[in-house]
């Protein structure tokens, strides 16, 4: 299966795109936040809130789950493109696996938008919730959210989906990896990270939680593949604090949690395990497209 992904990534000229950082950057301008498919009211309530100046999509579960968390969930796309069919796909069935309800905050983009932007009003989300998550550029999103959250004392459970945690991809190893990855590449990844900083540095833990503090934290559940030019920053992640388990996937490539393939069948049960309660009366029967 994991062959099957990799010839359409390649198909699609997806490492082309990611090549030529400064092209995809400017390709990003002027795109508009993309609607909820309608199609996703059959499979839960949703709502959404644009009271802190962007769109803020509630999914709830069409049968309240009691004892079920909160999660806040941030998309990736380099922090240049917006919600993905995947990750409506992905958050849809979180909810009807879990009985979570997910907040799917739409913040506004780089290159017009930088992480100042949006920082504070997410921040004020994930006071609120009981889990902050993200894959991706999202995932270095949630990770840096969740750092702010325990610098305030408020200890919040992390997911970070094959995360962006080093926008300036510093490790030694990511040529080693860009060269087995077909869909991201360290050019793109620059650009996007430094379009998100804007006039900050990019090796500031809001943009580069990696380099932030972990104590403090709850709970820290990171998926990584190993065909993935950020796998080396989810591996250094393991090192980082005391209650981060990373969980590498062989042969997988970037996201794979969210990929119609059996592995993410599995992460997306031993995501379920990390979000529901103990009791097993409360678990949900898995529902996967």
């Amino acid at each position: 299966m994991q062959q099957i992904v990799i010839a359409v990534l390649r198909l699609q000229g997806r490492k082309r795109r990611w090549a030529d950082g400064a092209k995809l950057v400017a390709d990003a301008r002027g795109h508009r936040p993309v609607a909820p498919p309608t199609r996703l009211r059959k499979r839960v309530h949703l709502s959404t809130d644009e009271a802190l100046g962007f769109a803020v999509h509630r999914l709830a579960p069409l049968v309240a789950s009691p004892g079920s968390p909160t999660v806040l969930y941030l998309h990736g796309g380099g922090y240049i493109h917006d919600f993905a069919s995947q990750h409506w796909t992905f958050m849809v069935t979180l909810v009807e696996r879990t009985g979570a309800t997910v907040l799917a905050a739409q913040y506004p983009l780089a290159p017009e938008h930088t992480w100042r932007d949006s920082f504070p009003q997410v921040l004020t989300i994930a006071r609120g919730v009981d889990v902050v998550a993200g894959d991706s550029a999202g995932g270095g999103f949630a990770l840096a959210i969740a750092q702010s959250l325990a610098a305030e004392g408020i200890a919040r459970d992390t997911v970070l989906i094959a995360p962006l945690v080093d926008a300036t991809m510093s490790d030694s190893r990511t040529a080693e990896y860009d060269a087995v990855d077909p869909w991201l590449a360290t050019d793109g990844v620059l650009h996007c990270g430094r379009a998100w900083a804007g006039e900050d540095d990019p090796a500031r833990p809001e943009i580069s939680p990696l380099f932030g503090s972990f104590d403090g934290l709850g709970r820290v559940l990171v998926f990584t593949g190993t065909r993935d030019v950020l796998h080396p920053q989810a591996r250094r992640l393991a090192t980082a604090g005391e209650n981060v388990e990373v969980i590498a996937e062989q042969g997988c490539v970037h996201n794979y949690p969210l990929l119609p393939i059996p592995e993410a069948r599995v992460a997306l049960e031993t995501l379920a395990e990390f979000l529901l309660p103990q009791d097993d009366s409360l678990r949900k029967t898995p529902h996967i497209d």
